[in-house]
């Protein structure tokens, strides 16, 4: 039973201290509440700054995730050189004429197509005929069938291909020429394609004989459609006329900071765009043989970790296959918009408990006042064997106590502004989904609220305890 008695010591005292403190904070709450004022409207500021911030750095990292990818995203392009290869070889991987430097591509090109495309460019390669060249679709189908290779050799799991390429498709005012992006499945993962209607592809859609769309809200409009409310059928005449079934709409672009003039120098109104993307191997399947198409694109999410490591082995083995220097490869590691949230917390953290401190000066001279006013309390008290020790926490968690609970009001005035407040014209940037309110953002502004309760006791503590109990009876 002692050795319980002694283990529980510490923790009653401790218990017993808060509970005196909020006993004397409820008897004088008219003066503590007015030094506490300012305490909660600076850990409110604080927290709703911080909070605000954050949202906005994860905002602005989604709209750069649409075009770039995520943080941590390689992107290769191949040109091929030939260099450092057999005469043979390197007609085999150049083709007449083929550009690659402003496509993206389609990783799992059409089985067959790349099974023909690299049986021609061996057969070459043995026969040693430098004079025959791989043409443009060939190049392309070796290039795509590389970067599959490379894809299952080292078992990436987060990649996506993409190539651009001109399409037309039947309106109701007559055809048009509409610019269309080719992708792989995970296209939509790695570039957060905001879908407003409709849905993103899926795998069941590789396997549909009518290919799938997502297009532009433009292209929607220019059907003479304002919303998607089933699938819609639309004829594609080229590279082949095929049936197109349009599963998704993408959200409207903001146009308020569009202009445009007419043919007669007028300012006219802005049109949304109209693009389509469209899923890679349903595309292709319908793809004559032979039909030239762009050179691929890969893009693969190593993490920011690995991006060194990724592009090392890219351009290895890239390289290695269409000549030295045929491996363009970039990354998006340095817009990663992580470090600036941390500069701008710390900033803001910093100026809050600034602000908090001069606000708790006012709750330090409250302190002195009531310790003044306790003198005989703290006498008798420390006549019936109250510890300096005890007698220092139960002074200065008063200003704890005090502190924390304006920082529990600063903090849900800042959850509360933060559902009330338009964050989209406040931040000037799309807010596509309203996130939970950060707790960090909570924590620091009630780990503030604490540390600067704990300052300004400290002074009233200390006088608290060097006053000698006879001097305290006798005031």
């Amino acid at each position: 039973m002692s050795v319980l008695a002694r283990g529980t010591g510490p923790l009653t005292g401790f218990v017993g201290a808060l509970v005196e403190a909020w006993a004397q904070l409820r008897i004088g709450r008219m003066r503590v509440l007015l030094s506490l004022i300012g305490v909660a409207v600076a850990v409110a500021a604080m927290t709703f700054t911080i909070a605000l911030g954050q949202v906005s750095v994860s905002a602005i990292n989604a709209e750069m995730e649409m075009y770039s990818g995520r943080p941590g995203t390689v992107k290769v392009s191949v040109t091929p050189t030939g260099r450092g290869l057999s005469q043979a070889a390197a007609d085999a991987v150049k083709g007449a004429g083929a550009t690659s430097t402003d496509a993206s591509a389609n990783a799992s090109a059409n089985a067959s197509a790349n099974a023909s495309a690299n049986a021609a460019a061996d057969a070459a390669a043995a026969q040693g005929d430098s004079a025959t060249q791989a043409t443009p679709s060939q190049t392309s189908a070796r290039i795509s069938g590389a970067m599959t290779a490379f894809v299952e050799r080292y078992g990436v799991r987060s990649w996506a291909t993409s190539y651009e390429t001109q399409m037309r498709f039947a309106f109701p005012d007559g055809p048009h020429t509409v610019q269309t992006n080719v992708v792989s499945l995970g296209y939509g993962l790695l570039h957060r394609t905001p879908v407003a209607q409709g849905r993103w592809f899926s795998g069941q859609d590789e396997d549909d004989l009518s290919p799938s769309l997502v297009v532009s809200h433009g292209f929607l409009e220019a059907l003479g459609l304002s919303t998607l409310t089933g699938p819609v059928r639309v004829t594609s005449y080229t590279p082949t006329t095929v049936s197109y079934t349009i599963v998704g709409v993408l959200e409207p672009e903001d146009l308020s900071h569009c202009s445009a003039q007419g043919a007669d120098g007028e300012a006219v109104d802005c049109k949304q765009p109209i693009t389509a993307i469209a899923l890679n191997k349903p595309v292709e399947r319908w793809w004559p043989a032979g039909t030239s198409q762009p050179a691929p694109t890969l893009e693969i999410w190593a993490g920011r970790q690995g991006v060194t490591e990724m592009t090392a082995l890219l351009k290895q083995d890239l390289n290695a296959e269409f000549g030295q220097g045929s491996a363009q490869v970039s990354d998006n590691k340095a817009s990663d918009g992580g470090m600036t949230a941390g500069t701008f917390t710390k900033v803001v953290t910093g100026a809050g408990l600034f602000i908090m401190v001069l606000g708790a000066l006012g709750l330090v001279n409250i302190s002195m006042v009531t310790v003044r006013q306790r003198i005989h309390e703290i006498g008798v008290r420390r006549s019936f064997g109250a510890t300096s020790r005890r007698i220092f926490f139960s002074i200065m968690l008063e200003s704890v106590v005090a502190t924390v609970v304006a920082g529990l009001v600063g903090i849900g005035i800042a959850i509360v502004a933060m559902r009330v407040v338009p964050l989209e014209p406040l931040l000037a940037v799309p807010v596509r989904t309203v996130p939970p309110f950060p707790m960090s953002a909570a924590l620091i502004g009630l780990l503030a609220a604490t540390g600067v309760g704990a300052l300004a006791g400290i002074v009233p503590a200390v006088v608290a305890v060097r006053i000698r109990p006879i001097d305290a009876i006798r005031y």
